[in-house]
């Protein structure tokens, strides 16, 4: 069935308005081409789906299989089945076919976990990507055939998203190989694919605006390119710059220091011991993000250079200081962003670059969002670390947006990722 697709690039637009900033991309999928909106995520590796946006009862291609998987996120989580089925990306007449593709249905999950959207694409590797083999326990409960799906609530369903992981330990582990490296290993797809975007908010440039109008508006679309990279020249000014990515579990990097504008550069603290073996790196890029997250020490630095630079900030910036899961905002009287300054991100280079460091710029208009959350606030998009969470940077949207951003995982050994300033369109 392959053989359907013979394209090796496809772009596809897409849109933050389902995921409260973050982009999601239209699927389809089974046998009768469901639409589902799913969040771009390259902070997980799982393709998960809401039981209410996938008509799985009536797909003719779908594969039931004994396993069940469980993901929580920063905010939010699920848990359910896990079964095979196709997954076709269309956009401007062109298609790129995938069969036989492991989703995850989460037919028990946390509110608010997809936002509006039907659920998440993960771009990152198989190590995120795990799942468990429920035969034995099927089998005990006498279900036959041994298939988590369609999801037995009375014999599966374990309270919440905590507990189901309790009881998963049990059965044996299994990773499953994610959606983007099926594309690749099937030569369907290059070992790459970019992402060009202009927002981390959905713009609002008028009060009372319905979804669809919002979705018009150019500030809340973008673009994902599966197999594209640097021949995207028409998406991009200037020479891009490449961060080495040291490990594959996220796409994981080192964030070597950090430096406000007028201020004096502050070196981020490196990961040690048990935390490096954990998690691999201070800091990942994640699409999924709407939000820069850095580690205390490094937000910490920021707010005090903010108000070095201007004692006012301090207050206009108090409503950001914690988080709820709701976008805040003030009104855009009290900013002008003429007075913010740029900050500058330091990366580890890749191997063969001319410098052992590259910089990436986040200006005042990216880490503020004008018109958001509504029209005439402007919110502010960078956030310490929450409690609990690893002393690990979130690279999120507000550095990623105005720059073409290339994952290309096939560089060295573990890939890299470019960036430029986009060209606009």
């Amino acid at each position: 069935m392959n053989n359907k697709s013979s394209k090796k690039t496809l772009r596809m637009p897409i849109t933050n308005i389902y995921a409260k900033g973050g982009f999601s991309v239209e699927v389809k999928l089974g046998s009768e081409l469901d639409s589902v909106n799913l969040v771009l995520d390259t902070g997980s590796s799982t393709l998960v789906v809401s039981p209410q946006a996938y008509l799985s009862n009536i797909d003719k291609s779908l594969q039931p299989t004994s396993y069940a998987q469980s993901v929580s996120y920063g905010i939010g989580g699920w848990y359910g089945s896990v079964v095979k089925t196709d997954v076709d990306m269309l956009a401007h007449g062109e298609s790129m076919f995938l069969a036989d593709t492991h989703i995850s249905i989460a037919e028990v999950s946390k509110k608010g976990s997809f936002a509006s959207a039907d659920g998440i694409l993960g771009l990152a590797f198989h190590e995120l990507n795990r799942c468990h083999n429920l035969a034995e326990y099927l089998s005990e409960k006498n279900i036959n055939p041994e298939h988590t799906h369609p999801w037995q609530s009375e014999d599966l369903d374990k309270g919440s998203i905590k507990d189901f992981k309790k009881f998963l330990k049990s059965y044996p582990k299994e990773q499953v190989k994610p959606y983007f490296t099926q594309l690749e290993d099937q030569g369907i797809s290059p070992n790459k694919f970019s992402f060009y975007s202009r927002r981390s908010s959905i713009h609002h440039h008028s009060p009372g605006l319905t979804q669809e109008q919002l979705k018009q508006d150019p500030l809340n679309q973008g673009l994902f390119i599966l197999g594209g990279g640097v021949e995207d020249s028409d998406l991009y000014q200037g020479e891009l710059k490449r961060i080495k990515v040291i490990d594959d579990v996220y796409y994981n990097v080192r964030l070597l220091k950090i430096k406000v504008n007028g201020c004096e550069f502050f070196d981020v603290p490196k990961l040690i011991g048990k935390e490096l073996e954990r998690h691999h790196s201070n800091a990942f890029v994640d699409t999924g993000a709407s939000l820069i997250v850095l580690e205390s020490s490094v937000f910490n630095y920021i707010m005090d250079s903010f108000e070095k630079i201007n004692p006012e900030f301090k207050n206009i910036l108090e409503p950001f200081l914690s988080f709820e899961g709701v976008e805040e905002g003030v009104p855009l009287e009290k900013l002008n962003l003429e007075e913010w300054p740029e900050i500058e991100f330091v990366f580890e280079a890749s191997v063969d670059s001319e410098s052992d460091e590259v910089s990436w710029i986040c200006n005042a208009d990216d880490y503020w969002q004008i018109n958001a959350p509504e029209h005439g606030q402007g919110s502010f998009k960078i956030l310490s670390q929450l409690p609990g969470w690893p002393d690990q940077s979130i690279i999120g949207l507000p550095l990623l947006t105005d720059y073409y951003v290339v994952f290309a995982r096939f560089e060295n050994e573990f890939g890299d990722i470019k960036f430029a300033p986009v060209k606009n369109t």
